[in-house]
Order: C-alpha cells, then structure tokens, then sequence
C-alpha cells in the first residue's frame, strides 16, 4: 500500500484553498472599491459637531477600559503574589 492517495488529495485540497483564497481576494478588493469612493464613507446625517462628540466618547470609553484592565491586572498579580509566598511559608515550615 502506498500513500499517494492521500497526497494527491493533500494537493488537491490546497489548489482549490488557493482558488477560494484568490476569490475572497478579489472580492474584498471590489468590497473596499466601493466603500472608499469619495464621500461614501461620510454620512450626510452626522454633522461634525456629532462626529466630534462620538470620537470624544469613543476616546473615554476606551481610556476607562484600559484602566479597568490594568486595574483588574494589578489585583490578579497581588493576590498571585500573596498566595505564592503563603505556599512558600507552608512548604518552608513542613516537615519533609
């Protein structure tokens, strides 16, 4: 018995990922075509006034994010810590 069965299959396979690739390709190219033409991206509903107070927002959102992680973070690796020496102090005092 040979394995050629499998690596024709194995070939086989990777053509058509390449074909299926080469479509997406294309067809994000013909997405991001129609998205960019000038001025589809604005919305004529949103004044600049808006815009600028939704980037304000989006702005301290993710500031209030960030700190809420490093928050979170900080208490994960104080308590990593407090229990490593706690493990540290009841190995040390065991009898062996």
């Amino acid at each position: 018995m040979s394995f050629s069965g499998f690596v024709f299959d194995m070939i086989r396979r990777n053509k058509e990922n390449r074909d299926l690739f080469t479509l997406r390709r294309e067809r994000m190219k013909d997405l991001q075509g129609k998205m960019y033409r000038k001025g589809t991206l604005q919305n004529p509903n949103v004044t600049l006034e808006e815009l600028e107070k939704i980037e304000k927002a989006t702005r301290e959102k993710e500031k209030a994010e960030t700190q809420y992680y490093l928050r979170a973070t900080l208490i994960f690796l104080t308590v990593t810590a407090i229990l490593a020496h706690t493990l540290v102090d009841i190995v040390a005092l065991s009898p062996l």
